[in-house]
């Protein structure tokens, strides 16, 4: 069982944010249909989400019924944590993540611009990271998507395996742009507008990828889950 971190800035999903979101906003405990239906989703992911979320330390079962630990989240203003604790904290809620787990989601191409910029990283969180072999998701446009395909094939070309490739998954395109995957030893490209993904089977790409997006950790911006008036 993990242990509850003791810091305010948690790393939470966007199911598990819209899950305290909710609590946050009604003055009584709520269930998990009652959850369910207030932020449209399924049942089985806010089941999920509940699960996180108590293991974090932020809610509080009783019977059926759930609410929040208001002694957990208590009203910080953004500038009361300096950034490099800020930092810090995040990473040390990251390390307590298991295989498979979300750990960050890029939400802009500029974002994506700027850790292909950068060189510097955290090698100790990243070697953790890696030997723990935790899901680094990135979302972006088609047009980054490319970028990060050629930066693969120009790098690692010559290495990926045969089994990698790529397959379309759908016969219409959906609404939404592309989300890059990094697990330990592949990367999966999967775009929802063009309906496709592009894999590689190579545990170095799946580094590089990793060794990116972790830079992003630099320049997060932290905002608390209640600010004060």
């Amino acid at each position: 069982m993990r242990n509850k971190p003791s810091f305010p800035y948690l790393a939470v999903t966007p199911t598990e944010e819209k899950v305290l979101r909710y609590l946050l906003s009604t003055e009584k405990q709520a269930s998990i249909s009652e959850i369910a239906r207030a932020v449209n989703l399924a049942r089985t992911s806010i089941y999920n989400a509940i699960t996180s979320l108590k293991a974090k330390g932020l809610i509080a079962q009783q019977g059926f019924l759930y609410s929040i630990v208001s002694s957990q989240l208590q009203k910080y203003s953004k500038k009361s944590t300096a950034p490099r604790e800020q930092i810090k904290a995040l990473l040390s809620e990251v390390l307590t993540l298991q295989r498979g787990e979300v750990v960050y989601s890029v939400e802009s191409d500029e974002e994506i611009k700027w850790l292909l910029k950068n060189e510097q990283g955290l090698p100790e969180w990243q070697k953790a990271i890696a030997k723990k072999g935790v899901v680094l998701k990135s979302i972006g446009s088609t047009g980054m998507l490319k970028v990060f395909q050629s930066i693969i094939s120009k790098e690692l070309g010559a290495h990926i395996k045969q089994r990698s490739g790529a397959a379309r998954f759908t016969g219409e395109p959906l609404l939404g742009t592309c989300t890059l995957v990094a697990f330990r030893d592949s990367v999966i490209f999967f775009s929802r507008k063009k309906a496709f993904f592009f894999r590689i089977d190579n545990p170095d790409a799946a580094i590089l990828i990793k060794s990116s997006l972790e830079l992003l950790y630099a320049q997060l911006r932290y905002y608390p889950l209640i600010v004060s008036k």
